[in-house]
């Protein structure tokens, strides 16, 4: 079927689900979520197809939410309005990580906040060697309910989540955020070889060996936490209203009168510093 948001092809049983919003480096619009949700069902019905890989096209894999907005802007939000969304970004997830076959992410620019997370919930993750990493949203009085702590534990979760830095292919791999760092011109062909090789397996036991891995992360909870950390993030996002920098700017209103790109800038502003 034809999307709006998405590129989607299949070659030798491998899907590939291409996010292509280049221009806006794939933010998470309404548009790009619902295409992609409706590519992962693609996956999921097509027997032809036994592995499927993510990307994005341009410099970036997903830089997050949508923050030029395809909808009412945070402090316009009503409490309902957040927990919808939330309940939303939570069925993506789960709807990755639970699909029949498996899906490998090909991270190959900036991969930041919801796109971080989309990534993750990945089974397996390559990055390019340029690729850069991280969560910057806490610096706007954001959050996302991360799958980093069952990934790379708890201080480095806290260290990452925190801060709100970004951080490099390599350092992610060092840390067990991604499986392997590629260089940048053989992502598509690495993350292609590894589907090509899953797609020799028998269908089934890919399915039940995967199955018997995630169910390990089920049984320590990792549904449960997910729904806690959503509950936090709808409260989280309830309480924005005009955040204050450090150095005393009011982010939604640089948003409103100025753009993203100022936002960006004036959020990003105290931690160009080492003070």
């Amino acid at each position: 079927m034809p999307y709006e948001n998405v590129l989607y092809e299949v070659r030798n049983h491998v899907a590939i689900i291409t996010l292509n919003n280049p221009e806006h480096l794939n933010a998470m619009s309404q548009g790009l979520a619902r295409d992609f949700r409706a590519a992962l069902d693609e996956v999921q019905r097509d027997p032809e197809v036994r592995v499927a890989i993510t990307t994005g096209a341009g410099r970036a894999f997903c830089a997050g939410a949508n923050l030029g907005g395809d909808g009412p802007r945070d402090g316009e939000r009503t409490l309902m309005d957040w927990w919808e969304q939330q309940q939303g970004g939570e069925d993506r997830q789960f709807a990755i990580r639970d699909l029949g076959k498996p899906i490998i992410a090909a991270v190959n620019g900036y991969c930041l906040g919801r796109g971080l997370e989309l990534a993750l919930w990945h089974d397996i993750v390559y990055a390019a060697d340029v690729a850069q990493l991280g969560m910057p949203e806490i610096r706007h009085g954001s959050m996302v309910a991360s799958l980093i702590i069952w990934l790379c534990g708890m201080q480095r979760a806290k260290e990452l989540i925190l801060t709100g830095d970004t951080i490099s292919a390599q350092e992610a791999e060092r840390i067990g955020m991604v499986a392997r760092v590629v260089p940048s011109g053989q992502l598509m062909e690495e993350a292609y070889r590894l589907a090509r090789r899953i797609a020799k397996v028998p269908p089934h036991a890919v399915y039940l060996n995967k199955l018997a891995i995630d169910g390990v992360y089920d049984i320590m909870g990792l549904r449960n936490a997910q729904m806690f950390g959503h509950k936090m993030s709808t409260i989280c996002h309830a309480l924005i209203k005009d955040v204050v920098t450090a150095d005393g700017v009011k982010l939604e209103e640089v948003r409103r009168n100025q753009g993203v790109r100022a936002f960006l800038q004036a959020r990003e502003a105290p931690f160009r510093r080492d003070d």
